[in-house]
Order: structure tokens, then sequence, then C-alpha cells
């Protein structure tokens, strides 16, 4: 009997560790709060909307900006309507850009929206800057990934001294987040707000941007091969702009050579479930030209409810203009297991 255990042992390892051995659960490590229960819904609303420089009532003396240091008068008003359209909203998963802080949406979600469930919040922050994305969430969140620190190549552009040209001044509004949607169920969200600006440099330094998060999602890829992603933001990007067909990285609409020398880093694939119709979402008053988005990869866009993604206009027009310069777009996603 005790020869027989060893080979016992050495079988099971041996089966365990084979091709056909479950892998790990992706929440593997976690655990959820004692006193939370996941929604019985089927399906989980996401939006994502730049509030145009939303900031609280008080001067961070760390950050030199007029914007921030003295608040616009109307910021009381501006707070009630924000609170009311994200109640119409109704999202579970919410992409905030230009929130000046991660604590000030804590703290207005307590005092304005404390019944809507957003127990969840999180964002990677400027120490310097008051331009920020920001996520709130119904769901437990898992691991955030930062990237403010990650210097990126502005494509195409040369530094004074001759250098390729690189920055690291606006990654922190570029972010991945695990979102647990049920018990054994992770989603990857990415949070963005892209470089503004319609010139040479301003392209390059999203097209640096945009091939790290490639490089990045496929490395993430290889420990769940079957991932649900979504990105979610203001890319400030046109859709058939060589940057968007970049991240859409569609082989039957590549990004033009002098833009794309080869590919980008592995095979992640995103879709514009928006693409086929004009969808403009700047500016809310008269809106002209798309730049806000939620892309799906193919894993999760089988999952998008027929006819659920849109430009939402939560408020009557004039107040939405008053509210920011950006309409958001919302959409619902099956959540329930294949």
């Amino acid at each position: 009997m005790r020869s027989f255990l060893p080979l016992l042992l050495a079988v099971c390892l041996i089966t365990a560790c084979g091709p056909d051995a479950p892998s790990p659960a992706p929440t593997t490590g976690m655990a959820l709060p004692a006193d939370y229960a996941f929604p019985d819904a089927d399906t989980v609303r996401v939006a994502t909307w730049n509030l145009e420089h939303f900031v609280d009532g008080h001067d961070n003396p760390y950050i030199d900006a007029g914007t921030e240091n003295t608040p616009a008068p109307d910021l009381k008003n501006r707070k009630r309507r924000v609170a009311r359209a994200l109640r119409r909203l109704d999202a579970d998963l919410l992409v905030l850009q230009e929130a000046e802080s991660e604590a000030f949406l804590q703290s207005f979600v307590e005092d304005r929206l404390g019944d809507t469930g957003y127990r969840f919040a999180t964002s990677v922050e400027s120490p310097t800057w008051y331009m920020n994305v920001v996520l709130l969430s119904r769901y437990p969140l898992g691991v955030v990934r930062n990237y403010a620190d990650v210097v990126t190549p502005i494509v195409g552009q040369e530094a004074d001294n001759g250098e390729p040209a690189a920055q690291s001044l606006t990654n922190h509004r570029l972010w991945t987040a695990d979102v647990r949607v049920a018990p054994n169920r992770v989603w990857t969200l990415i949070g963005a707000h892209l470089k503004a600006g319609r010139s040479a440099a301003d392209r390059g330094w999203r097209i640096g941007q945009i091939r790290f998060l490639h490089a990045e999602l496929s490395r993430l890829r290889d420990d769940r091969p079957a991932a649900k992603m979504l990105v979610a933001g203001d890319l400030n990007s046109l859709p058939d702009s060589p940057e968007l067909r970049l991240l859409l990285n569609n082989p039957d609409r590549p990004a033009p050579d002098s833009v794309q020398p080869g590919r980008v880093p592995g095979d992640i694939r995103f879709t514009d479930p928006l693409s086929d119709r004009p969808t403009p979402t700047h500016p809310a008053d008269n809106p002209v030209r798309q730049l806000d988005y939620l892309l799906p990869n193919p894993a999760l866009s089988d999952r998008l409810v027929d006819g659920s993604i849109r430009v939402a206009r939560p408020l009557p027009a004039d107040s939405m203009a008053a509210t920011s310069d950006h309409l958001p777009v919302a959409a619902s996603f099956l959540r329930s297991a294949e």
C-alpha cells in the first residue's frame, strides 16, 4: 500500500497538469463583501460620459489650473443636473472622463445618488492635473492596472534634442479594470480619455497610447484566452480616423501604412456597433462628430443586446449643453453564462 501511494500521487499530479485540466477561475483568490449580493438582472448596462471639467469646490494646492483653482459658480446646479442624468442613464458601470477625483465622485454619489447602488469605484489619478477617468460600479472590482507612469511614443514626432518624442503626461487617463459581473466571471473594462487635438502630433500621441494598449491586452489575454473586453471612453478620434482603425484592428479596414507599419502586437480586435449610422457626440448643443465610444471585443460583442447601444440624451437639450460638451453613449450586454 505504501509503495502504491507515491505512484497514485504522481498520476494525480500529471493529470492535474495535463492539457485537459480545468484552468483556475479568473476570480481565484478574490472574495466578495460579506453583505454583497449580485443583481438579478440578465444584463449589464454600461455608459461612458465626458463630464467636462467636473470639479469639486475645493482648491487642490498641488494642481495649478484655473478651472480647478476657482470652480465655476454654477457648480451646485451642475451637480444637480449630473445626478439627474446619471439616474436616468441607470448604468451598472459608469466610465466618466474629466472628473477631478474618485473621492469627489464617491462623495457625490453618497450625497445625491445614495440609493443607486454605486458601491464600488476606481480611478488612476494624476498628482498634478484634475482631468481623470473614474469608474462607478454596481459590481465588485478586481485588479486595476495603472499605466500613469508608462512612457509611450508620440509616433512620427521628434523631441527638441532630435530623439523620438515620447510622453507619460496623459497615460493616467488609460487604465484597465477587472469587473466581476458574476461569482466566477470577470470582464476587462478599459477606461480611456485619449489625447485631444487634430494635429499630427496629437494623432501620433494617440497612436502611441493605442499601440501600448494592444500590447498590454494581448499579455492579459494570455491569462484568460476567452476574455470579454470593452473599451469605454472619449477617444478623441473620428470614426474613420487612422487611430480608431488602429484600435479596432480590423483586417478589413486597416490603418494606413504611414500610421501603422506592420500591425499592432497580437490579434486583439474590437468592434464599433455604431459604425453603420451617424452618431455624433460632440459638441452636445449641436453634435457634429463622434468622439465617444463603447467598443467590445468579439467575445463581448456577441452579447450586445440588439438595439441597446445609442447616444443618450438623459436631459433636455439645453440642460445637456449646460452640463457637458459631450453626450453619453450607453449599451446593454448579456451577463448570463454561455
